[in-house]
């Protein structure tokens, strides 16, 4: 599957320490969009369930909202894109 990411969702993937090798290749790899404005990222579907677990992990919320942080806002922007391509 190909998913379009944002610069944001890059930054933030580029940023993750202790990456399996398979993921940190598939990162290296993601190609500009077509027209710019962010990448693609292919994945296999196991692939894409990894790296959703993956960034769960680095999913931080604000105690008084309950909301995830701006810094990790990029994760949960991936996990509903996973989400979107795996179940469409």
């Amino acid at each position: 599957m190909r998913i379009a990411i944002t610069e944001s969702i890059k930054q933030a993937l580029d940023g993750i320490g202790h990456v399996p090798d398979n993921l940190r290749q598939r990162f290296d790899a993601a190609s500009p969009a077509p027209g710019g404005g962010g990448y693609l990222l292919t994945l296999s579907e196991d692939d894409a369930t990894e790296l959703a677990e993956l960034v769960q992990w680095h999913v931080t919320t604000d105690p008084a909202t309950g909301k995830a942080t701006a810094a990790t806002q990029p994760f949960v922007e991936l996990i509903g894109l996973i989400d979107a391509a795996m179940f469409s």
